[in-house]
């Protein structure tokens, strides 16, 4: 993979940060894109979430997914200058992605610029398989792109194999890593990433028309993630 730097990557675009976990790399505030009227953060709740505050004229929206009590756990009010909502469990790949298309769909309706951070990639697998992670973000990744989003998604890429890295990286338009990190990026040819899929599933369940995801409403994202 190809690092890049968050100057050169024009939004709206998906972007991978790619960092050890245990530091919060200064790219990831480049990334926020601060020109944006609204901004999502994705959080799970044993990384111990911090809420984001608005700037003036923003709106935001606090995702936290884990066993946390959260205000707007009946569902986000979006009257609110802040907006949460929580998803319980982080095995449910379906009602996250329902959850994050939800905000994406009102404020889209409201003509708001969007941005998003999820944080992390490597929360969600430490919970569920890569192939379903993966899947995960192919089709979130599609979904946000309907909605010309600038969205970022954390991954520590000392916990896994280069391989599995690298098979990440195809889903996004981009990829930026923090110094500590750029100079081991693991590159995966097609072949080593095609056998990683074939690994996961002969026969892998994974979208691969964008059309059909990025005019998804939230029932077909939730089909599209479902067991």
């Amino acid at each position: 993979m190809e690092p890049s730097t968050p100057g050169t990557i024009d939004p709206p675009a998906n972007v991978l940060l790619v960092h050890p976990s245990h530091q919060e790399p200064d790219a990831c505030a480049e990334l926020c894109h601060d020109d944006g009227s609204a901004r999502l953060k994705v959080s799970f709740a044993d990384d111990d979430p911090k809420q984001p505050y608005p700037n003036e004229d923003e709106q935001i929206g606090f995702l936290v997914v884990g066993d946390v009590f959260m205000e707007g756990a009946d569902g986000p009010d979006f009257s609110r200058p802040i907006v949460t909502d929580s998803v319980a469990d982080p095995t449910d790949l379906s009602e996250i992605g329902v959850a994050v298309s939800r905000f994406c769909k009102h404020w889209d309706d409201d003509g708001e610029d969007i941005a998003v951070c999820f944080d992390s990639l490597d929360a969600l697998l430490r919970h569920t398989s890569p192939k379903k992670v993966f899947q995960f973000a192919h089709v979130l990744t599609k979904r946000l792109s309907s909605v010309d989003a600038y969205a970022h998604f954390h991954f520590d890429p000392t916990h896994h194999e280069d391989r599995i890295v690298s098979t990440f990286g195809t889903i996004f338009d981009a990829v930026v890593a923090d110094e500590t990190a750029e100079e081991s990026l693991p590159e995966a040819t097609d072949e080593e990433v095609a056998d990683i899929l074939s690994a996961w599933d002969d026969e892998p369940a994974i979208e691969t028309d964008p059309g059909s995801i990025t005019e998804a409403t939230d029932e077909d994202i939730a089909d599209l993630l479902g067991e």
